[in-house]
């Protein structure tokens, strides 16, 4: 068991563009950290903190969760982030139609038509 894991801490996501070069030869994950490969991201869904660190936007990070939340904690996700003024429903619907296929899309758009249409998630 990791240090990590003994903490109880979880596990730091990294999303990584594929390359070209052979999958085989990339490093593997230090501890702790999962890495996720996406064969590209789009401009608007990556944004860059005051820091100078590129993260994926609220939109794609919403996408990425619907893969390894339920229904309801995806739900909760979006509504946090409703409540914070963080949800914008057309960049999210912007960054969906840009998704490769993967089996969460039902629900996520199930989750996105509950959200309803506007820059909040409020309907109207």
């Amino acid at each position: 068991m990791g240090d990590m894991a003994r903490r109880g801490l979880p596990p730091i996501d990294v999303t990584v563009v594929a390359s070209s070069e052979d999958p085989r030869l990339e490093t593997p994950a230090p501890e702790g950290v999962v890495i996720h490969h996406v064969p590209a991201l789009h401009p608007e869904d990556v944004v860059t903190l005051p820091c100078g660190l590129p993260v994926t936007s609220v939109a794609r990070t919403l996408i990425d969760l619907a893969e390894v939340l339920t229904r309801d904690e995806l739900r909760d996700a979006f509504a946090t982030a409703r409540g914070r003024g963080i949800l914008d429903m057309d960049a999210l619907r912007r960054s969906r139609a840009r998704v490769e296929w993967r089996p969460s899309l039902a629900m996520l758009d199930t989750v996105i038509a509950e959200f309803g249409p506007g820059r909040d998630g409020a309907a109207g």
